[in-house]
């Protein structure tokens, strides 16, 4: 069975590239937006721009907020250190409007995209090029008390001077996808060496001419982990078609868990696309990332499920390799 979706289109590189990738994110529905507020925005005077990077926030439900900083013309990225972030409901669908009182400030740490060779304790915030360090800044256990359209302020001081900006967003009344204590997904995806099953949809790395880079999140289905009780890390990412391009590192990183942990816990990959051409999203990704009341999939996204086979932690769009690891000791303590 496969899910059909409109084909996203490929993006570019370094700070063009990261400027949409977020803008990607945070525009699965910005189409059906307020027409007051735009999804970011930068301050003439602040010379910075901010995208909310995350895929998905629900109402009541505390979780991490990631939001790209960048300079306003997009030529560079903001970098390192912290960012305090400021949050105002606009209202809802028909009665959004700016302002309102901010609530109180939070403090965002920059996360650095996995698979780059920078030091994550770099002074900072500070504009860089992209090839010095690419990521987010992201705040843990936000909670946003109703659901509509909100507003951020980022604020930080750069290069001695204030900087500010602000980007909105829509906060959801209640999540399609899984969620932590929902239960996982009991999924029989395609496993390496399965046999009748184009090795691209596997993963989009793969080939005829080339074999499965990451056999070992290849090795079983989440449902035989799911039986075995074994805690066990979902990534759901295509590294060759992702809109983010950051479906590689995040799968390389996950990769590199299960090579140390693998006799812990469960690791598997699903890949989103069955046939890019066709636009045919797999069975086993849609039902973590595609499932019914989703307008589009998203990727990459990760689960962390505990022994009782429940969602414990999940990471969209972005998740550093300590994110990744502080998971992995969680379930498996």
């Amino acid at each position: 069975m496969t899910t059909t979706v409109p084909r996203p289109r490929l993006l570019p590189s370094a700070a063009a590239m990261f400027a949409v990738a977020v803008l990607t994110a945070a525009c699965g529905k910005g189409a059906d937006g307020p027409a007051v507020v735009k999804e970011g925005g930068a301050d003439a005077s602040s010379e910075m721009a901010a995208q909310v990077a995350s895929y998905e926030l629900v109402a009541g439900r505390s979780g991490r907020f990631i939001v790209g900083l960048l300079a306003a013309d997009q030529s560079r990225l903001v970098a390192f250190g912290t960012v305090q972030l400021r949050f105002t409901y606009l209202g809802d669908r028909g009665t959004a409007k700016p302002g309102g009182p901010e609530g109180p400030a939070v403090t965002a740490r920059f996360l650095p995209i996995p698979g780059q060779e920078i030091d994550p304790a770099a002074s900072g915030p500070r504009f860089v090029q992209g090839s010095e360090g690419i990521g987010v800044y992201g705040a843990p256990d936000v909670t946003f008390d109703r659901p509509g359209f909100w507003q951020v302020s980022a604020s930080a001081t750069i290069e001695g001077k204030p900087k500010k900006t602000t980007a909105a967003f829509e906060v959801l009344e209640r999540s399609p996808i899984p969620a932590p204590g929902d239960p996982a997904p009991r999924t029989e995806n395609p496993v390496a060496g399965g046999g009748g099953v184009d090795l691209s949809s596997i993963d989009s790395r793969a080939s005829s001419d080339a074999p499965i880079p990451d056999p070992e999140l290849h090795a079983t289905t989440v449902a035989a982990a799911l039986d075995a009780k074994r805690p066990l890390m979902v990534v759901v990412s295509t590294p060759t078609y992702c809109q983010s391009r950051f479906c590689g590192p995040i799968t390389d990183s996950v990769s590199a868990l299960a090579k140390r942990y693998g006799d812990h816990m469960a690791f598997v990959h699903l890949e989103v696309w069955k046939n890019f051409d066709k636009s045919e999203v797999n069975k086993a990704a849609a039902e973590w990332i595609y499932p019914p009341g989703t307008k589009d999939p998203r990727e990459p996204w990760v689960f962390v499920i505990g022994r009782d086979g429940r969602i414990a932690q999940r990471f969209d769009n972005v998740a550093t390799d300590l994110e990744l690891e502080r998971a992995v000791g969680d379930v498996t303590r």
